[in-house]
């Protein structure tokens, strides 16, 4: 898959549902009753990454003081959504033991990942920072 145009897919797919009020609110954002849960393997990345992000982030607040943002603790790169989130998932539901020797048996285990921040992409609820691994790490 090229990364690139898969990015700018989304975003001009996404630019026109919201140009054309096709965009999704997530109401239990900030919300206590929020029961909505799964698993999905992330990385977190260095704080000089999530603080270049909150650069950018101040200038979008003074667009937009209203909208959500993600704080430092939150952000994250998905590698993979493994379980959807929904209301009603447990842990306890699943052999989370099988789940973990799929992942482990899936993972490159290249410890000298790299993976550069360049440009943004929307989708119909967020913006997003683009990232792009170097294969030659």
């Amino acid at each position: 898959m090229n990364l690139k145009d898969h990015y700018n897919t989304l975003y001009r797919e996404s630019i026109r549902k919201i140009s054309n009020d096709n965009y999704q609110i997530d109401n239990l954002i900030d919300s206590p009753l929020d029961k909505r849960f799964g698993i999905t393997l992330i990385i977190r990345p260095p704080l000089e990454v999530k603080n270049k992000i909150q650069e950018f982030l101040n200038k979008l607040k003074a667009i937009e003081p209203n909208q959500y943002y993600y704080q430092n603790s939150d952000i994250h790169i998905t590698v993979m959504s493994i379980i959807s989130c929904y209301d009603g998932f447990h842990l306890k539901n699943i052999d989370i033991s099988e789940y973990i020797k799929v992942i482990n048996q899936s993972l490159n285990y290249n410890t000298e990942l790299e993976i550069n921040f360049k440009g943004i992409t929307a989708s119909p609820s967020c913006l997003m920072v683009q990232g792009f691994m170097n294969y030659e790490s």
